[in-house]
């Protein structure tokens, strides 16, 4: 994969390194790597950094020589691709699979697979919890993650289905609450005064009465992207996800089995940012596919 500039009147005179962090974005590390591995050309003959460029001049640098190997073993297996160019593959994960590999699961994973799929490479942009569905970003360089990441830090929109225990007093809101790790190690998380700042906009699409109990579904759209946000700020308000093994009450869990809910009943739906090569607003959907919650969002959404 090469990334090329053209100099112009205006570049006239200016140093080669300046071109690379600045017009063509590169981060100070993949320089480093170009520049040890040959990687950096002007007018397809090698150059050094301190290079000064002439309008007309060509440059061209080889991502593919600033790619580390990976760890990530390529699989075989299903990838459900919703959006693919040069640069970027969005998937759909469905329930129950692991994003990336971890120290108990090396194989399987919705990684493997992309790797698997892109040739043995896998840059992950998000990731998602193992048992929620929706949106992943995969990148096809690390120069194209980077550039993803920052644009999806900048501007994006995050959009989320679920289906909550109870009923909500305030059918629309905002929940404004920090959150922090219960302890080192500990999976858990929790609003406390002394955590990172969280928001949440929710708002429920409609009420269902299940065994007596009332059920609620919910969009819900992050405005910040801290660790289980949704699941944690639903708990918070009394709420609790059905089918959440981390994050429930005895009625929402005794309600979530009645169901047949054994995972988490939160699908990330859609993904909105800048698409950072070419200037176009992106907009990612993902169908609602998990049967046991698609009847509660039938003409929701």
């Amino acid at each position: 994969m090469e990334l090329k500039f053209v100099a112009s009147e205006k570049d006239e005179g200016r140093e080669l390194l300046r071109v690379l962090r600045g017009d063509m974005a590169l981060s100070a590390g993949i320089v480093r790597k170009l520049k040890a591995r040959g990687g950096i050309f002007v007018n397809s003959r090698p150059a050094f950094t301190n290079h000064r460029l002439s309008p007309g001049d060509v440059v061209t640098c080889k991502l593919d020589l600033a790619e580390e190997s990976s760890d990530i073993v390529p699989e075989r297996g299903e990838v459900d691709i919703i959006y693919e160019d040069e640069w970027l593959l969005a998937v759909c994960k469905p329930s129950g699979q692991l994003s990336h590999p971890s120290r108990a699961r090396y194989t399987g994973t919705l990684a493997n697979y992309v790797s698997g799929y892109l040739g043995g490479v896998c840059h992950a942009v998000n990731r998602l919890d193992r048992d929620t569905s929706g949106i992943v970003l995969f990148a096809k360089s690390s120069y194209a993650k980077a550039r993803a990441a920052e644009a999806l830090r900048q501007d994006s929109e995050k959009e989320y289905l679920a289906l909550a225990y109870g009923s909500f007093e305030h059918k629309e809101g905002t929940i404004d609450a920090p959150i922090k790790r219960l302890r080192e190690r500990d999976m858990r998380r929790s609003v406390r005064g002394d955590g990172e700042r969280a928001v949440t906009h929710y708002r429920v699409l409609g009420e269902h009465i299940c065994f007596g109990e009332m059920v609620s579904a919910l969009k819900l759209k992050l405005e910040t992207g801290r660790t289980h946000q949704i699941r944690v700020h639903c708990e918070y308000l009394g709420h609790p996800l059905l089918g959440d093994v981390l994050y429930f009450t005895p009625e929402s869990r005794a309600l979530s089995e009645k169901l047949g809910i054994n995972a988490q009943a939160l699908h990330a739906f859609r993904l909105c940012f800048g698409n950072p090569f070419t200037g176009d607003r992106l907009e990612l959907s993902c169908p609602l596919k998990r049967p046991e919650l698609r009847p509660y969002f039938e003409n929701a959404v």
